[in-house]
């Protein structure tokens, strides 16, 4: 099981709305993300989506490797879960600092898909001890808070089935384990910092109708 791990957030101040959406791969996220841009922009607001981590990211081998197999990339030393996370945190905060804040000063609702919590489930997985989870903590100071974090979730089984649904990711290579380990670490990241976990098994569309209130609360700032 995960630890918990409260994170040294600070609440940005600023006149827009932050709204954070992660989750293991095949529990609805980027679904529930779309769902939220598309229902916010059709009450006359202005949305900027952002999808992390970059492309440029995305396309470095060693990230590649991550992918195809965490443990063992892990095991065998290629991938550091350290150094691994450090360097997904940098690479979004450049899209903090250089978009998503200017966004929030101009007063727009931000969606961002993937945010910081993704990399730091990463190490939960890894059962790093609190002295290592220490190390990144004044990076995450330098992130604002979300005024909502949304955490996407199903069973580990049903995750994997869903993404072995896709024609493209039929032959996904992760083990159960490995989803097990990422919902465990996303729902306890949820209970320790305040998320709000959102359970798509009964389907898009009725777990939609949960998130609504939400969203118009003023707890999220979006009316």
């Amino acid at each position: 099981m995960s630890p918990e791990w409260r994170l040294p957030f600070r609440p940005h101040g600023l006149p827009g709305t932050l709204i954070a959406f992660d989750g293991v791969d095949g529990s609805g996220k980027t679904t529930t993300t779309r769902m939220t841009r598309s229902y916010l922009r059709a009450r006359g607001r202005t949305v900027r989506g952002y999808k992390l981590p970059s492309r440029e990211l995305k396309a470095s081998r060693w990230f590649k490797d991550y992918s195809a197999d965490p443990f063992g990339s892990v095991r065998t030393g290629e991938v550091d879960p350290l150094a691994m996370c450090c360097a997904v945190l940098g690479d979004r905060l450049m899209t903090v600092r250089a978009r998503i804040l200017p966004a929030l000063r101009a007063g727009r609702v931000v969606v961002v898909d993937r945010y910081l919590f993704t990399p730091l489930g990463e190490l939960l997985i890894h059962r790093v001890p609190a002295e290592t989870r220490a190390v990144v903590e004044p990076l995450i100071a330098c992130f604002p808070a979300p005024d909502l974090s949304v955490f996407t979730t199903v069973s580990a089984q049903e995750a994997s089935a869903r993404v072995r649904r896709r024609a493209a990711e039929r032959d996904d290579p992760l083990g159960l384990d490995v989803y097990e380990r990422r919902v465990d670490a996303f729902r306890r990241l949820a209970l320790s910092n305040g998320g709000l976990l959102l359970d798509t098994t009964r389907g898009q569309r009725r777990t939609f109708q949960d998130l609504i209130p939400h969203l118009v609360s003023g707890a999220a700032g979006v009316r």
